[in-house]
């Protein structure tokens, strides 16, 4: 999950949670923030990062250890969170992620002995009593590594030190099994899940998140464990279009409601942004003009099958003193006019009955408009519903694509944002996880607008 850079920064985690005993559920509370934290001088600045998370109402805050002056850099911030009263967990890297490969040899100081790690990240415990918990970033990448044996010996080394530290290994919603919660549960405090609407990937749709935490709670619960849900406010890797802040907050919304009837542990932002006014990291505008657009996308190595679909709905309303109805979309997508055809479609549909349509494969990769679309015909009462999506007239096997629709331009009628700048006008739904739709809107200074975001949700 972490990717390492030029000048690689510190993340840190914002939940709501609060810690357990060794056989009890942890209470419900943790707003935590895996975050960037404001850097001085190559340094994290203590100070600035925690006044951040104020602002953002965490009380949690994930230090990943990585690089090698990380410990040290942790060891300078416990003083400041103690006086802040700001819990912090320790986050640290799996075999997979250490720096210089899986033998750990540069991740310092303790390399790929995981039970000294616990013993030194209890020790800091004892110094620093705000130091709750310690977790390990992707860790069903790495049980042959983490087996159940070495799991327990790992968290019974810190405890030892410690008696009250957790530990919160990282596991993706398709690794929760039976056969995982089974084999670990006993081992382990809470587990915190990333929601990327597994199987397919993406920080485009949210609409499988209730779904899946209502699984996943029923496993965990067997072995009265609970989850912390991780929202990706930072990009995920693989992915065609970044978390926007509306994203961010719809599943932090969602993590909110199921920690406040304690359902979940509590919501952690993954790698939010704390310094003001920065994009989102590899973001980029889907839009015509202005920062919306909508976006639907087949990944690479995804497999569709013919009548597949993702779509965005709405109403189209006569306006009065109106008899006629005519609509012009714009619509672009990343494919070359010399792509395979007939595969994927882009279509829009009236009251049920399709309009207009276009293969990703007839034009280039600008903007194109449609011919003028007389609707009149297709409305009932003044109004029907206009649909907007992508069809998959054949199966593929891996043929990527990204489509997109803006400025939906009428005469005579209107619908709610046709120029997908607000949230709220449409709908989406889609016939495959494979095909996937969404609303994404550009912000130039997203650092600023999703903590202001979370921190809202954060303070109810």
């Amino acid at each position: 999950m972490l990717r390492t850079g030029l000048f690689t920064l510190i993340a840190a985690l914002c939940a709501v949670l609060l810690p357990a005993t060794a056989d009890a559920a942890p209470a419900p509370g943790v707003r935590a923030s895996y975050a960037n934290p404001v850097r001085t001088d190559g340094h994290v600045d203590a100070a600035a990062t925690i006044d951040r998370l104020r602002a953002m109402n965490a009380n949690t805050y994930a230090f990943l250890v990585q690089n090698e002056t990380d410990w040290h850099e942790l060891e300078a911030f416990l003083p400041e969170a103690q006086t802040a009263g700001l819990t912090v967990w320790t986050y640290l890297v799996p075999p997979t992620e250490c720096p210089g490969g899986t033998s750990c040899a540069e991740y310092l100081p303790h390399k790929k002995d995981y039970t000294a790690w616990a013993r030194a990240i209890g020790a800091l415990s004892l110094r620093y009593p705000v130091l709750k918990a310690w977790a390990i970033d992707d860790f069903n990448h790495n049980l042959p590594f983490f087996t159940a044996a070495y799991t327990k010996q790992i968290r019974d080394a810190g405890r030892a030190v410690q008696p009250g530290l957790e530990f919160y290994p990282v596991v993706y919603s398709d690794a929760v099994t039976t056969s995982f919660v089974d084999t670990y549960g006993g081992t382990i405090d809470s587990v915190i899940v990333p929601f990327r609407d597994d199987p397919h990937r993406n920080t485009l749709w949210t609409g499988s998140l209730s779904t899946q935490l209502d699984t996943l709670i029923t496993r965990l619960a067997a072995k009265n464990r609970k989850l912390i849900l991780m929202v990706y406010a930072s990009t995920l890797s693989a992915t065609t279009v970044a978390p926007d802040v509306a994203y961010v907050r719809a599943v932090t919304a969602v993590g909110m409601q199921y920690t406040a009837a304690g359902k979940i542990a509590g919501v952690i932002q993954y790698a939010l942004p704390l310094t003001p006014g920065r994009p989102q990291k590899s973001d980029k505008s889907f839009a015509h003009t202005g920062n919306g657009g909508l976006v639907f996308t087949v990944h690479p190595d995804t497999a569709t099958k013919a009548g597949d679909f993702a779509a965005a709905s709405t109403t189209v309303r006569l306006d009065e003193g109106s008899a006629s109805c005519r609509m012009v979309l714009w619509h672009s997508d990343d494919r070359a006019g010399s792509s395979p055809a007939g595969y994927h479609v882009k279509q829009a549909q009236v009251g049920g009955t399709q309009v207009w349509q276009r293969d990703v494969a007839t034009e280039g990769t600008d903007w194109y408009t449609s011919a003028p679309i007389d609707l009149t015909p297709r409305l009932t009462g003044g109004s029907a519903t206009l649909t907007l999506r992508l069809y998959e007239a054949k199966a593929v096997a891996d043929y990527e694509v990204v489509a997109r629709f803006d400025d939906v331009s009428l005469t005579g009628c209107h619908v709610a944002d046709p120029g997908f700048e607000a949230t709220g006008g449409w709908t989406f739904s889609r016939g495959n996880g494979a095909v996937n739709v969404g609303q994404h809107v550009y912000d130039p200074a997203y650092s600023t607008s999703v903590l202001a975001a979370v921190g809202a949700l954060y303070a109810a």
